[in-house]
């Protein structure tokens, strides 16, 4: 099941959304979008926050959430009221959308660069207009 909770899916890629939806959707967890798509003015703040020590963020125009490319999700890791995040990526839910993530022909996880909760369109650089990576 998927959760959008404060993403808004309509301003994804619609190809990378479908191939979101297809994986998140089979699973037999609830995964909630914790971010989605980011304006350059947004990613500067994150990456200027990473520059002092904060997570991990790219430059603007790096990140394939510039681009409708990119979310980030968190497993909910429990029925009571409100999100309950796991960030267990041991959990066996984890292993599973890792697993889906890797068989799936157009997705790429961010755990082979540290950053397991990032789930991303293979090659995205490669499905934006050409000149528009700064």
């Amino acid at each position: 099941m998927i959760d959008w909770r404060t993403v808004d899916p309509t301003k994804l890629q619609p190809r990378f959304r479908e191939d979101l939806e297809s994986i998140l959707q089979g699973s037999a967890e609830t995964w909630v979008v914790t971010h989605g798509y980011r304006s350059l003015a947004e990613q500067a703040e994150l990456w200027a926050h990473y520059q002092r020590g904060g997570p991990k963020a790219a430059p603007p125009g790096r990140s394939a959430h510039n681009f409708g490319l990119a979310v980030d999700v968190v497993l909910d890791g429990s029925v009571s009221p409100g999100l309950q995040p796991d960030w267990n990526t041991a959990h066996p839910g984890w292993t599973w959308l890792f697993d889906a993530v890797w068989q799936h022909p157009r997705l790429h996880s961010g755990r082979d660069f540290g950053d397991a909760d990032h789930l991303e369109a293979l090659g995205w650089k490669s499905l934006i207009p050409q000149g528009a990576i700064p």
